[in-house]
């Protein structure tokens, strides 16, 4: 990798750490993770509140602004508005307790937004098609909802830790919500353990009684705006999701309030154009085009970051945005990444990474996505994977303070960097080759062909006429349930239908699909490749693409 003033660089990093205190961080996180932060909760409307004042304390501009529930940007909706009140849930056979959960221990039990009811049923397994008083499903919890006939829906999920009460959404519109039809979650262990005595003895009672209390309203979703001009470079993090949620995405939001908080320290001048913004994921940000006016030139997506790697088993990535889009997000952020975290030597002194970081293929699933629809260079920085993800156990205690201070530095470096046009460029020539090399390497070992990186780019344009990424609910719901759940467990099919498709489409490369695979070193079989061909031209048909 060419050499990118690193003595430069390094020194700006030493002068963004002495402005980023690490137990500054570490206290954000453990404020928002005493909220419960649902999409569309008052939890989360007091969370951000408490942010914005924190950010004024520091002498930082802030404004929240408020988007309506049930409103809709392209094929994003709004949640209606929703709090859970309490929640329990006793799982028996005769006197013997198996399960016993509430929603203050436990505050995954209940599915977001699902209504309330209670009851006691005795308890069915059900793979697709079932009815009964309690069902027991690993089936997309909003399908459930949909599909199921019971007034109690347990859920489980095998990709979650076993150990843990997973987090699900249904997300429900007002005209959604079903009075008495209760969906609540369980740890994939109790669910196998209850699964194989059934088998055992079919004719066993388990029974089942529960108790969900929950308020619906229309306080709105609230976008929090630091800004002290014209935006060139956004820093964004989604500050929603349920109580603790502490790596997603707590941490991330930490990180962008050190890094807005280092900034108005330093009194930098090249920095005086970054803009932080914390969001409801997708929901609130496809609002963002007319809630700051103008689009930013660059985007930084911080979800996901700064944990104790020994504990969650992540590595840091800096997510590129597709290749055939022209961009320097990538670049500074991976430069900016190797400046503030090679800090161990070699024998013969070379900086070498301290923590586990590396290079990902474009993936969908969090806000930037929402900014490369509309055709702004964007990057993310994310830890994958995660052990407790979206779980009860997602805790403050696994996150590292020296991390969170880094990807704040991180995050700030890389802004110093694109806004110095020299820097960047040298950045991204430095990248290019460099990210020539990893797909060489990569491709070797996976024995797939390598993706061009030349050329792909050059007539890019922005896209016309795309408002937000598609939706998973839209493709449930306009090319029915069989596609949706084929789709959903075809890895890499989420990121192809959902942005990477249409954005390519939009530009006129029709060999996206190939391009796709290649980029993404996605491994499908000749069947799951023509599944998501045959899906993405019966998603063109409906749209009109």
């Amino acid at each position: 990798m060419e050499k990118v003033s690193c003595t430069n660089l390094r020194e700006q990093v030493l002068k963004l750490q002495k402005e980023v205190p690490r137990t500054l961080g570490v206290d954000v996180v453990n404020m928002l993770s005493s909220y419960s932060r649902v999409t569309g909760s008052t939890g989360l409307l007091r969370a951000v509140e408490e942010l914005k004042e924190a950010l004024e304390n520091a002498g930082l501009p802030a404004k929240v602004y408020k988007v309506e529930n049930n409103a809709r940007r392209g094929f994003i909706e709004t949640p209606s508005g929703w709090d859970p009140v309490e929640a329990e849930l006793v799982i028996r056979i005769g006197e013997k307790v198996l399960g016993r959960f509430n929603l203050l221990e436990h505050p995954t039990l209940l599915s977001a937004h699902s209504p309330g009811g209670e009851g006691c049923g005795r308890l069915v397994v059900c793979e697709r098609e079932c009815s009964g008083e309690v069902v027991l499903t690993d089936l997309n919890p909003y399908d459930a909802y949909l599909t199921v006939d019971a007034k109690l829906i347990l859920h489980y999920d095998k990709n979650r830790f076993h150990e843990a009460v997973p987090y699900t959404g249904l997300f429900l519109k007002a005209s959604e919500v079903k009075h008495g039809k209760v969906v609540m979650n369980i740890p994939y262990r109790l669910a196998t353990d209850l699964i194989s005595r059934l088998l055992v003895n079919p004719s066993l009672e388990v029974e089942v009684c529960w108790k969900a209390s929950v308020k619906f309203h229309s306080a709105g979703l609230p976008v929090l705006v630091s800004c002290g001009g014209r935006p060139t470079t956004l820093i964004v993090s989604h500050v929603c999701h349920p109580k603790p949620g502490a790596h997603d995405n707590a941490s991330g939001s930490a990180a962008n309030f050190l890094a807005a908080f280092a900034k108005v320290n330093m009194r930098e001048p090249s920095l005086g154009s970054v803009c932080h913004v914390w969001v409801p994921e997708y929901a609130g940000t496809v609002f963002l085009k007319e809630i700051l006016g103008e689009l930013p030139e660059h985007v930084v997506n911080l979800d996901m970051v700064g944990s104790k790697q020994n504990v969650t088993g992540s590595v840091l990535s800096v997510v590129n945005p597709p290749l055939f889009m022209p961009g320097r997000v990538a670049s500074a952020m991976y430069v900016s990444a190797r400046s503030a975290l090679d800090t161990v030597e070699s024998f013969e002194g070379v900086p070498q990474p301290s923590v586990r970081y590396d290079i990902a293929p474009y993936s969908a699933g969090s806000d930037h996505d929402v900014f490369i629809t509309w055709g702004v260079d964007s990057g993310m920085l994310n830890e994958w994977p995660s052990k407790y993800y979206h779980t009860d156990m997602d805790t403050p205690d696994t996150i590292s303070p020296v991390q969170l201070s880094n990807t704040a530095v991180i995050a700030l470096l890389a802004s110093y960097i694109l806004n110095d046009p020299g820097l960047s460029e040298r950045a991204n020539k430095a990248y290019r080759e460099y990210l020539a090399g990893w797909y060489s390497v990569k491709s070797a070992v996976m024995g797939v062909e390598t993706p061009s990186l030349g050329g792909l780019n050059v007539e890019y344009r922005r896209p016309a006429g795309l408002e937000s990424p598609v939706s998973m609910r839209f493709i449930y719901k306009t090319l029915g349930r069989d596609t949706f759940n084929k789709v959903r467990k075809i890895k890499g099919a989420y990121s192809y239908l959902t942005v990477y498709a249409p954005v390519a489409e939009s530009l006129g490369l029709k060999d996206h699909l190939d391009r796709f695979v290649r980029e993404g070193l996605v491994e499908w079989g000749k069947e799951e490749a023509e599944t998501i061909s045959k899906v993405w031209n019966e998603l063109k048909a409906v749209v009109g693409w």
